[in-house]
């Protein structure tokens, strides 16, 4: 996207509830592995940012992410978060724990909204990536719990990313981290 504000102002439109809007700074770390099958480890701060733009918070996670299960048309991609927990420890200690192979580094603002949209919940994510510099994404999530489920879910989805003004022919199924690797 080149310009946030249409997606921020067709999240006033009736259809869709906000429930919650957050915003942050974002700083992951992916840890890749000799096996890729294994997927991504990724170590992340998330840095709470009130309206006076200044940091009240800040959490840490790891998450295993699992590789690709399956595309949808409109490039919605259904993948696998394997673990997810709070990072006890720093980047350094989870480093020489896990012993990557390679790292990559993603920074980014995020506005998070969890909304309803004709009775299920989404995450809808306006994302400026800085470092490196990719631009600005609109991402829709939802959590899924079967096949049949995905697929209620990814119609939804793509019906949301047109309510919102974006077109669907210009969505990526990459993740960050795979724009990352392919600069």
């Amino acid at each position: 996207m080149t310009d946030v504000q249409p997606i921020l102002d067709a999240l006033q439109k009736p259809e869709i509830v906000i429930l919650r809007k957050r915003h942050y700074r974002e700083y992951d770390t992916y840890f890749s592995f000799q096996d890729p099958e294994q997927g991504y480890l990724r170590y992340r701060e998330d840095h709470f940012v009130d309206d006076n733009n200044e940091v009240y918070n800040v959490r840490s996670r790891l998450t295993l992410v699992g590789i690709r299960e399956f595309n949808y048309p409109q490039a919605v991609l259904l993948s696998r978060s394997r673990y997810y927990a709070p990072a006890g420890q720093g980047l350094r200690f989870y480093r020489e724990y896990f012993k990557p192979v390679s790292e990559r580094e993603v920074e980014k603002d995020r506005l998070r909204f969890l909304v309803e949209f004709k009775g299920t919940e989404f995450f809808i994510n306006i994302d400026d990536v800085h470092q490196p510099a990719l631009g600005k994404f609109l991402e829709v999530k939802c959590r899924t719990w079967s096949r049949q489920d995905a697929n209620r879910k990814a119609a939804l989805a793509t019906e949301l990313i047109e309510l919102l003004g974006a077109s669907p022919a210009e969505t990526s199924s990459s993740d960050y981290i795979q724009m990352v690797k392919s600069i």
